[in-house]
C-alpha cells in the first residue's frame, strides 16, 4: 500500500499522546519506532521497524562510503540509537510520545504530523512554521540555481514552449522565475 503524504494537525494531550490521522494508520500498524529527528529539524520521527532498519542501513552505507570520522559517526549513532524507543498505536489511534522526546523537541500541545513516504515527523506547529520561514533564503537561492522551475502541468517536450492554445494559458505562466538577489 502506498503511504499518504501530507501535513495533518493534531493535539498532544496531557499524557503526551497524539492522534495519528485515520488515513495513515494502516501504514503504521504494529510495533513502531520513535526518535529525535536529526538537526536542523526539531521534530520526532516515527517509522515502522522495517523503516528503522532501512534507515540505519542507509546511514551505515553512507558512513562507510564517505569514510565518516569516528567522532562524527559515533555522535550520529548516539542520536539515532540513543533516542530510539518502541511504541504502538493504541486502540483509538494514538501514540504516546516519551517525555524526553517531547521536552527535547518542544512538543507541548498544538502539533503537526508530516507524512513522508517512509516516516512521520511530529513537529510543534509554531516551531515548524518558524523553521519553514527560516529556510526561505535557502529555498530562494536553490530556486535561482535551478532557473525557471516548472512546478505544475505536463512536462514540456523538447522544442515545445508549453503553451496551451485553447485556454490562453502559456507554460511561462507555470514557471517560477525569481529575481536575482542583490
Amino acid at each position: 500500500m502506498d503511504k499518504q503524504t501530507g501535513t495533518f494537525n493534531s493535539t498532544l494531550d496531557e499524557k503526551g499522546r497524539i492522534g495519528i490521522p485515520l488515513c495513515l494508520r494502516d501504514s503504521y500498524e504494529g510495533k513502531l519506532v520513535i526518535l529525535h529527528g536529526l538537526p536542523p529539524s526539531t521534530c520526532a520521527w516515527v517509522m515502522t521497524e522495517q523503516g528503522w532498519e532501512k534507515m540505519m542501513q542507509r546511514f551505515e552505507d553512507a558512513a562507510d562510503a564517505n569514510s565518516l570520522a569516528w567522532p562524527i559517526y559515533h555522535t550520529f549513532r548516539q542520536i539515532l540509537i540513543g533516542t530510539k524507543q518502541d511504541i504502538e498505536i493504541d486502540k483509538i489511534g494514538r501514540i504516546s510520545i516519551p517525555a524526553a522526546i517531547r521536552v527535547n523537541m518542544g512538543l507541548i500541545r498544538d502539533c503537526l504530523i508530516l507524512s513522508d513516504e517512509d516516516h512521520l515527523e511530529i513537529w510543534d506547529s509554531g516551531t515548524f512554521y518558524r523553521y519553514v520561514k527560516d529556510q526561505q533564503e535557502l529555498i530562494l537561492s536553490t530556486m535561482q540555481n535551478l532557473g525557471p522551475l516548472r512546478l505544475f502541468g505536463p512536462k514540456k517536450k523538447e522544442g515545445e514552449n508549453g503553451d496551451c492554445p485553447h485556454s490562453g494559458f502559456t507554460g511561462r505562466d507555470n514557471a517560477v522565475s525569481l529575481p536575482a538577489q542583490a
